[in-house]
């Protein structure tokens, strides 16, 4: 019986090995954190369609709730819009912990075997496939090894150079975040719930207010790393402008990391699939990757299931990654490109976007449900609007740059190869990596 190694604890892999181990497959999950201590501890929003798609059903009614609306505002804090929650609303917001134990649970009760506390170092790699994984518990080898370590995954970044699989993320790719629970000083539902602003203090990032009836959720997001007193400084920036944001930190109050980019131009080698965080899969806008890895998950275990060989190729797993770039990533790679755009303007200029009200989230930027020439084109509109609104002409160059990579986008995607071929993939590969570039 084939053995499957799962890297880490993330939810796409979790929800993979248990669709495996249901059909028959030895699969362990290898986690360097204690049971109870896994993910952050946070709140998350993901869209609950995907814990249907993933075949683990959804919490009782106590676990979550829905998500409300959304209100953006700009550098300077006095232009807003807001993006309304849609009627049957799918985004729900749950505990982390809830989620991992919803996620555990189901995969136990499918026979998914858990190894804790088990620090991941490296792959094992022999004659060019991945092999197993090296631990501070000792070497494990298995048929497969599916990668779901995170955005900083010791596995990718220590795969072989002729595996073309990128190791490294580059800048404005990855957003550095501190995020704290505080207590509501004021005890009240403000009007605006969920405040986002862009740029706060003109700084490269985001940082948000969200305030609930027993405590208010700060988070400060920047591409670049910084401290905790720097932390402290911008909480206390909006402490200023939300008098519901109390001194005291319930939970929280710790940084982490999370990619928001477009997903791995190439995800899977022989004996090797990244997941999740591992392979890029969040919407790069807000960094949320919870639901497209579980769509994922569904999409590799079909993949495993289907290879008849058992070899575990990078020709027999190519399906999944061709699958999800058809079904999953015109959803969110295309948002990569605006993102781009947005995270290196200055503070002034995006004020001028949202003082002539050109970015409208609702409806403009469809996060689910859309094809992607319809998210492409009204993504070139909001590019095309944002130049016009800008008087700066090596700045214009730039946006309509991004437009034209837009539509070079929507063509790679359109053309990823049917079948794998070594050579085929990776000039694909080169040419979906210079449009970010």
């Amino acid at each position: 019986m084939a053995e499957i190694i799962i890297a880490g604890g993330g939810h796409g892999g979790i929800a993979a090995a248990a669709k495996l181990s249901k059909n028959g497959f030895n699969t362990t999950v290898y986690e360097r954190n204690e049971k109870n201590k896994m993910g952050y501890d946070w709140t998350d929003i993901f869209d609950r369609r995907a814990l249907i798609s993933a075949g683990i059903g959804m919490p009782s009614e106590d676990k979550f709730t829905v998500k409300g609306d959304v209100t953006f505002y700009g550098p300077s804090g006095k232009t807003k819009f807001v993006q309304h929650s849609p009627k049957n609303q799918p985004q729900i917001k749950m505990e982390r912990s809830d989620i991992y134990d919803l996620l555990i649970s189901h995969a136990e009760s499918c026979g998914v075997k858990f190894e804790y506390n088990c620090n991941i170092n490296s792959p094992i790699i022999k004659d060019d496939r991945v092999v197993g994984i090296k631990t501070d518990k000792g070497d494990f080898f298995g048929d497969l090894i599916i990668d779901a370590c995170g955005c900083d995954s010791p596995l990718r970044k220590n795969l072989p150079d002729c595996f073309g699989i990128q190791k490294e993320m580059k800048p404005f790719e990855k957003f550095n975040i501190y995020r704290a629970f505080y207590n509501n000083e004021t005890a009240e539902n403000p009007q605006e719930g969920f405040k986002l602003t862009l740029l706060p203090q003109g700084k490269s990032g985001i940082g948000w207010v969200c305030s609930e009836k027993d405590y208010t959720d700060v988070l400060i997001g920047r591409f670049e790393p910084f401290t905790i007193e720097e932390a402290d400084q911008a909480v206390e920036y909006f402490r200023t402008l939300n008098s519901n944001i109390g001194t005291d930190i319930l939970r929280g109050g710790s940084f982490a990391s999370i990619p928001v980019r477009q997903p791995l131009a190439k995800m899977v080698a022989d004996g090797y699939a990244a997941i999740g965080d591992s392979a890029f899969m969040t919407i790069p806008l807000i960094g949320s990757g919870i639901a497209n890895a579980l769509y994922a998950s569904n999409i590799l275990a079909d993949t495993v299931l289907s290879d008849i060989s058992k070899s575990f190729t990078a020709q027999t797993l190519w399906n999944y990654q061709k699958t999800y770039f058809k079904k999953i990533a015109p959803m969110s790679a295309p948002l990569a490109c605006l993102k781009n755009v947005l995270a290196k303007m200055s503070a002034d200029k995006l004020d001028t976007i949202f003082d002539k009200d050109i970015i409208e989230f609702q409806e403009h930027i469809p996060f689910n449900d859309e094809k992607i020439y319809k998210l492409t084109v009204k993504l070139s509109e909001i590019l095309i609007r944002i130049k016009n609104a800008v008087s700066d002409k090596d700045f214009s160059k730039e946006v309509l740059k991004s437009v034209k990579n837009m539509a070079k986008l929507v063509s790679l995607i359109n053309s990823v190869p049917s079948e794998y071929s070594e050579d085929e993939v990776l000039v694909w590969a080169q040419k979906y990596n210079r449009i970010f570039d």
